[in-house]
């Protein structure tokens, strides 16, 4: 684990773009539950750092490129009903996208549909290394913090929840809830079977998005790094946009968790990566060492 708790905290109170009385880069829900589960959800704000209010149009903070609609009120649902903890992301992933390798060219995202998104145009060294700093590294750093906390009990459960459009590039999508994996199916095809039982829900295996490498990397980073078991979700937008359609989701997936954190999940092998995907490791540690440096 490349972060340790005191060393963030340090970089907390040094805030190279947040202003001293603005929320922080992330909530962490029931922080002292001890079930041997995480739940992640990266982009589940649409807030914008004071000094960059004015850059952002707040009609593209309101759709899918500012957030993942609804994703952050169901990771709130599902750690209170599981009694687990989960960390969210407070900032808009226009901003700064989390769930982004830090050499990934969308990590800054430069186009929002279609258009360009001036605020993260031609960004100099030192404003996007404020963003990393600021919004980024204390993510990955308490998702790490709350991992060794959990891992001390026993290896804990690795679970990322997201949202997706109901339609993309002019494609209607039709799935109704997606479950990812990469290289460990086994929570994912318990949950597969599960939802699949649900009669008329449209379940995709790796649809609309793949969960192989090197997508989602939070999950490959923290998750698969460390062989522990995991799935990603992504619920369709349109049934989460009310508090009753977020508890249905709640009433569907919770009990399948539970079932799953009845049974023994033993550490996977860490089988090394190819070198397309991880050299990424190692370089992503000593990237973001350079850029938690004050």
């Amino acid at each position: 684990m490349f972060f340790h708790p005191t060393a963030i905290s340090g970089a907390v109170l040094t805030r190279l773009l947040l202003q001293s009385d603005e929320p922080d880069a992330l909530e962490v829900v029931n922080a002292v539950a001890t079930r041997g589960l995480l739940l992640v959800c990266e982009h589940a704000g649409k807030l914008v750092p004071r000094p960059l209010i004015d850059d952002y149009d707040p009609v593209i903070l309101d759709t899918h490129y500012g957030c993942d609609i609804g994703a952050g009120a169901l990771t709130r649902a599902l750690a209170h009903r599981l009694q687990a903890t989960a960390v969210c992301a407070h900032y808009s992933r226009l901003v700064i996208d989390a769930n982004r390798r830090l050499d990934d060219p969308t990590l800054v995202l430069p186009l929002a549909n279609g258009e360009p998104v001036t605020a993260n145009t031609d960004l100099s060294a030192a404003q996007l290394r404020a963003r990393i700093h600021d919004l980024y590294l204390p993510v990955h750093a308490r998702i790490e913090q709350e991992l060794s906390r959990l891992s001390a009990l026993s290896p804990p459960v690795y679970v990322a929840v997201h949202s997706f459009t109901p339609e993309l590039r002019g494609q209607r999508r039709p799935w109704h809830v997606g479950v990812m994996w990469d290289r460990d199916a086994r929570l994912a095809e318990h949950m597969l079977t599960g939802l699949r039982k649900h009669d008329g829900l449209k379940v995709g295996a790796n649809e609309p998005y793949s969960g192989r490498a090197p997508e989602d990397f939070s999950v490959d980073y923290h998750a698969e790094r460390n062989g522990l078991i995991n799935v990603a979700l992504e619920i369709r937008q349109d049934l989460l946009g009310s508090a009753a359609q977020v508890q249905g989701w709640v009433e569907r997936l919770a009990p399948l968790f539970e079932t799953a954190l009845a049974a023994p999940w033993p550490r996977t092998e860490n089988a090394p990566r190819s070198p397309s995907f991880y050299p990424d490791v190692s370089s992503f540690e000593t990237a973001a060492r350079q850029w938690m440096a004050v």
